[in-house]
């Protein structure tokens, strides 16, 4: 009997917006959230000033975690390491308190 491999289909564009609770998470990995705000807002992730990126890259980290944790059936296989590869050119970090998908950078 032949049997087929279960037909997988994953969608690997990025999502509008991922979220981040900076304020929780701020009191953990840094005291002066201030310096992203006013140094990060609405720039592309791979554009940000030196130092600053090294201070964002823990919330981008989870705020992908988020999302991929809340996408369970969609994203199993794929870690956030592809995910960082795929998506770390497509985000700004808004100061609302999430990362934005940049317009026209699908």
């Amino acid at each position: 009997m032949n049997s087929s491999p279960p037909f997988f289909s994953v969608n690997l564009l990025p999502p509008e917006k991922l979220y981040c609770n900076f304020s929780y998470w701020s009191s953990l990995f840094s005291q002066d959230m201030q310096i992203l705000w006013d140094r990060a807002h609405g720039v592309p992730l791979d554009k940000l000033p030196k130092g600053v990126s090294d201070m964002i890259f823990p919330y981008l980290l989870l705020a992908l975690s988020d999302y991929k944790t809340s996408q369970i059936n969609k994203m199993n296989g794929i870690g956030l390491d592809n995910l960082l590869s795929l998506w770390f050119d497509k985000y700004l970090l808004n100061k609302n308190g999430y990362f934005e998908l940049i317009k026209n950078n699908i």
